[in-house]
């Protein structure tokens, strides 16, 4: 089914399309949601589960003229489309779900997705883009459809990188986007394989701007976010406020790095809370901490204040936005 929209310019949000200037300040990868799934046993850290709780974190970053949060929780992982929604609702910010796959860790070792092709995969994708996501089912992830769409394709690599299952669900992704326009977000462990993934897509089509790498700040390593910063692709920096990976300092610096280095049109940020890091749930930063202390530290640092503005404004619109799709 051929997208409605797909001549116009639009951001696809849980309550419907948007256009890109309505976004506001934007956290490009967070997790508001994160259930139990049968046969995953997820550390309590990893569960978000608490509608009230979620909601208070969203109306405080809504309190530092937060406008959109992308919920990067994908299909079959403890996602909850319509539960996004419902906060959506009632706190008025935008938020963007995501279909697609997380790494091997989220899923049973039964998956559908491990046996099923590409093509499979890739209308699982389409159809969550086009149609509406499948609701969050404890046991079985196909169970109820919903009419909440998602408006990004989440994919991933753990310590393998790209092998034989890893490129499979990204060569879906690469169908997916072609036929609907949806942008790609990417999950990179401890920041490896990051330009591997970024060529394999834009070789096979995906343009620079529709794909967001995640977590390349979560390792320390210049040479590898230059590399990406040259291929044209969104750094999503969301290392922040985590001081078992490094201080905020150390963030800092390699924000500047980046932003000297002629790329701070390529930078998104987020926050990639967990539950010791909301403190609605008992934990430390929130998710305004980015609008807040971390904004100011950018800007203390010496980013101007309209830099800092593009990183949290600007960049995500444009990285959000679907591209047009060729009949």
């Amino acid at each position: 089914m051929p997208s409605e929209n797909r001549e116009k310019t639009f951001v696809r949000t849980v309550r419907g399309d948007v256009e890109p200037g309505a976004l506001g300040q934007t956290s490009c990868h967070d997790h508001l949601i994160v259930k139990r799934t049968d046969g995953v046993l997820l550390p309590q850290k990893l569960i978000l589960d608490d509608h009230e709780k979620t909601e208070q974190e969203l109306e405080r970053f809504k309190s530092h003229h937060g406008g959109t949060i992308v919920d990067a929780q994908p299909f079959g992982a403890g996602r909850d489309v319509e539960e996004l929604s419902r906060l959506s609702r009632s706190t008025g910010v935008h938020i963007v779900a995501s279909t697609g796959f997380h790494k091997r860790f989220f899923y049973p070792e039964n998956f559908w997705a491990f046996s099923a092709s590409v093509g499979e995969i890739a209308e699982l994708f389409i159809s969550e883009i086009e149609d509406g996501a499948y609701e969050y089912d404890y046991t079985n992830p196909f169970a109820r459809r919903s009419r909440v769409k998602t408006g990004v394709i989440k994919t991933a690599t753990g310590k393998e990188g790209l092998d034989s299952y890893y490129k499979k669900v990204f060569d879906a992704a690469v169908i997916a986007h072609r036929r609907t326009g949806a942008p790609i977000l990417t999950h990179t462990e401890l920041s490896t394989f990051g330009a591997e993934q970024a060529r394999l897509l834009i070789q096979n089509g995906v343009e620079p701007g529709s794909i967001i790498i995640s977590h390349m700040d979560r390792v320390i390593e210049v040479d590898r976010n230059l590399e990406l910063g040259e291929l044209g692709v969104f750094l999503d920096y969301d290392t922040i406020a985590r001081e078992r990976y490094h201080c905020d300092d150390e963030e800092v610096t390699l924000i500047k790095m980046m932003a000297a280095a002629g790329y701070e049109d390529r930078i998104v940020l987020g926050m990639d809370s967990t539950r010791e890091r909301l403190v609605s749930y008992g934990g430390a930063a929130g998710l305004d901490y980015i609008l807040v202390q971390f904004k100011r530290k950018l800007e203390k640092a010496g980013l101007p204040e309209e830099t800092v503005g593009r990183m949290l404004t600007i960049n995500p619109q444009s990285a959000l936005t679907f591209s047009p799709v060729e009949e």
